[in-house]
């Protein structure tokens, strides 16, 4: 699996920003980052997640903490060869981040981690203040 593309999608207008990935991105508040991916399968169709989070990795262990986290349920087709897919998981900036620099970004199947866990280090920025309600 491979992160082919990132899209911002600001609060206010509600319109989506292409970002090319691995560059830097600031987000704020209410915006949404959605991560695309592409990869290749072959098997039975079935139904598998796929898991985007906002985070930070730790030196010298390379263990990932999450911060802010979504997944969607995805349908794969049945191929018995391997077929290109491409799917997306958006993820909501809320409060329960702190505005910084330099956050990560991972992607995963979480019971296929053998597809790969992309990580995009140092490529988000939080902006702004956290906002005193639920948005």
């Amino acid at each position: 699996m491979q992160i082919t593309g990132i899209e911002v999608i600001r609060r206010n207008p509600g319109v989506a920003a292409g970002v090319v990935a691995g560059e830097k991105i600031e987000l704020t508040y209410g915006d949404t980052l959605r991560v695309n991916v592409s990869f290749d399968y072959r098997g039975l169709g079935m139904s598998v997640r796929l898991y985007g989070a906002i985070g930070q990795v730790y030196w010298p262990t390379g263990r990932f903490d999450p911060i802010l986290q979504n997944e969607v349920s995805i349908d794969l087709p049945e191929s018995m060869e391997f077929t290109p897919c491409e799917r997306s998981v958006d993820i909501p900036i809320t409060s329960d981040i702190s505005p910084k620099s330099d956050y990560d970004l991972r992607v995963k199947f979480p019971d296929y981690l053998d597809a790969g866990q992309p990580i995009e280090n140092n490529v988000i920025d939080i902006v702004g203040a956290p906002p005193t309600y639920e948005l």
